[in-house]
């Protein structure tokens, strides 16, 4: 008798079948786990950027960031974008690009694809918009849908910690190089969630674009950051997270 060296053809294929299931099984498995560990990543750079807009507020007199970046990315302002300024409140580099943006318009220029409407030359330069409501110079309305309102201050939203301020800007479009998106929009649209995949990001984190059940990273006025549902953040325009005034 001599020993059997190697394998059979069948044993071989046997093998190869099993790690090929075992590779089916693991890959979304770890899809999924690095998709979660940039998501937590997004989720500290959001809250990294609450803490320096408390301070830039606390030293300001109680005044919010401004936004200065309109549709195609241009300046509609004669100052800074928010994030400029608040780099010198962070006490590292300030993270503007969001580990989670898979947008084709990152530049400089001239990498990176065009932005929709704008000039040839401007790309991407942020991840994250400010909600317009809280933008003195874009806030739609005041409470009881006053017009000519001047805008809010730090205390005087009367539920911080349920006010949407940070989000993800979305990746394609023309609002893919603005710093603020126009929520008035998505209220007063029969599908918000629809309007405002246009300007926002809403599934950064998962979910089908559009919908109600998409998932991405938001930061609040008090300082926290958390991945919601956007159904949870908007029912109507008398119950949302963004108007101050109709806040639940």
């Amino acid at each position: 008798m001599h020993d059997r060296e190697g394998f059979t053809l069948i044993e071989l294929l046997v093998v190869v079948t099993i790690i090929s299931v075992l590779i089916g099984i693991l890959l979304p498995a770890l899809g999924r786990a690095r998709l979660t560990a940039r998501a937590t990543v997004d989720l500290s750079n959001i809250r990294q950027m609450e803490l320096a807009h408390t301070m830039y507020a606390s030293d300001n007199k109680d005044r919010l960031i401004r936004a200065n970046l309109a549709h195609g990315g241009v300046s509609h302002g004669d100052f800074q974008p928010w994030f400029e300024t608040l780099r010198e409140y962070y006490n590292a580099e300030l993270i503007v690009h969001s580990p989670l943006d898979q947008s084709i318009h990152w530049g400089p220029y001239p990498e990176g694809e065009p932005i929709p409407g704008a000039p040839s030359t401007q790309r991407r330069v942020t991840s994250y918009g400010i909600n317009n409501f809280l933008d003195e110079s874009t806030v739609p309305w005041g409470p009881g849908f006053r017009p000519l309102f001047r805008g809010y201050s730090m205390h005087s939203v009367p539920r911080p910690s349920t006010t949407v301020h940070f989000l993800i800007m979305a990746f394609e479009g023309a609002f893919a190089g603005a710093d603020h998106p126009h929520v008035e929009n998505w209220l007063n649209h029969p599908a918000p969630a629809f309007k405002a995949q246009q300007q926002v990001q809403i599934n950064a984190v998962e979910g089908e674009s559009g919908t109600e059940n998409a998932r991405s990273n938001w930061g609040y006025l008090d300082g926290h950051a958390a991945t919601e549902v956007f159904s949870s953040l908007l029912t109507d325009i008398d119950r949302n997270r963004f108007d101050p005034a109709a806040n639940p």
